[in-house]
Formats: C-alpha cells, sequence, structure tokens
C-alpha cells in the first residue's frame, strides 16, 4: 500500500537531516526517566498517539519516542505537556543513528517499532530501516532481558525483518502479549479497521 506521506521531507541516503542536540537530550531523557521502574521507546513515532496513550495507561513505566519531523514532536510534546503526562517525552532524530545518540547502553526495557516505511520497490530496500546495521546498534540499547518489538503491514517486509533477525543472530522469539496495556498505533488502527493483515514479532536475545 502506498503511505500518505509528505515524500519531501523525508531525507534520501545522503542527505539526512543532522541528528542535533541529541547528546544534550540524552541527559534530558535520563533524568526524566530516573523515577520510572521501566523505559520504552517508540522509535518513529509519529505523532505520538501510541506513546501518550501508553504513557496514561502505564504510569509506572516512561515512554521515549523518536520522529524524524519536528513538527511532529513539537506538536506531540505540546500535547504530553498540555495533559500533564510526567512519563512520556519524544526527541527529534533519523535513523539508527539518533537511536545510538540518544539511548545509554543497557538503557531499554522496551523497543518498538511500529509500522516503519516499508520502501517496497527493490531498488529502494537499501533504505529500509529494519537490517542488521540497525541491529547491532538495537541490541547494544537493550537490557539484558529487553525486548524488541516489531510489526508492519508489508508482509514482505515483515518476512524481511525475521531474516535481517536471522542474520544478525542471538535473537529469540518471546510472546507479543506481555504485563502492560498495549494501544493500537495510528497505522494499526487503520489497518484493523480495513481487515489487512499485520506481520508482528517481539524477541529478545539469548542468554549467554
Amino acid at each position: 500500500m502506498v503511505r500518505k506521506i509528505d515524500l519531501e521531507v523525508i531525507p534520501t541516503p545522503g542527505r539526512m537531516t543532522p541528528n542535533q542536540d541529541l547528546q544534550a537530550a540524552r541527559e534530558e531523557l535520563i533524568l526524566k526517566s530516573q523515577s520510572f521502574r521501566r523505559v520504552e521507546c517508540d522509535f518513529g513515532a509519529s505523532k505520538g498517539k501510541f506513546l501518550s496513550e501508553s504513557a496514561l495507561l502505564n504510569p509506572t513505566a516512561f515512554f521515549s519516542g523518536i520522529e524524524g519531523i519536528s513538527d511532529r514532536v513539537k506538536r506531540a510534546n505540546r500535547k504530553i505537556q498540555r495533559l500533564g503526562i510526567a512519563n512520556a517525552a519524544l526527541w527529534r532524530g533519523w535513523g539508527k543513528e539518533s537511536l545510538d545518540e540518544l539511548m545509554p547502553a543497557a538503557f531499554l526495557d522496551t523497543l518498538h517499532v511500529s509500522f516503519p516505511d516499508p520502501w517496497p520497490k527493490r531498488r529502494h530496500w537499501v533504505r529500509r530501516l529494519v537490517n542488521v546495521s540497525f541491529l547491532e546498534v538495537a541490541v547494544t540499547k537493550l537490557k539484558a532481558d529487553g525486548v524488541l518489538r516489531l510489526q508492519t503491514d508489508d508482509l514482505r517486509y515483515f518476512a524481511s525483518m525475521k531474516d535481517q533477525l536471522s542474520l544478525h543472530g542471538g535473537w529469540i522469539e518471546t510472546p507479543w502479549e506481555d504485563d502492560l496495556l498495549r494501544p493500537f498505533t495510528e497505522f494499526e488502527t487503520i489497518f484493523r479497521e480495513k481487515g489487512d493483515p499485520i506481520g508482528r514479532i517481539a524477541v529478545k536475545r539469548l542468554k549467554s
């Protein structure tokens, strides 16, 4: 399917928007989340629906988000502040580099990657987020028992995600349902209403 997105604001390889100020943002994240029993990250948080609703449903966890479009980040944070949600915040960043810069090592209990752009044409697959290179960063940000949750409506991309997990190695599947209350993302709501299939998998690292 074709996403309703503003293609002109999506940087192409070689023209990536710099991830500015994420070192300072890391300190802000640590400070904001330090009193909560767990920390999660919604990578590609879009307008912050999943993030803010997750925070309201699970007040003992802190929900951080990374989103590339500045206007979405500003609007989502204004909404979070207006509603008085103390356990959620978004930061602007592009690509796996933003995850690497913002998140301390072994910091996350859960990392969500929900409905990333599928780049369905074969010549564009290089732009897909979920690959071995991304997984190499993700694994360093998860706690020893941390969980990576992937979902997409593009079943060919879902097959690719599982292939990349296998290529990277050391991941085992874990139940999708967990102890937290999980709202639907914006895209998930749309696809469920249409009856479209959704591929999803939750994984964690094998214990050494």
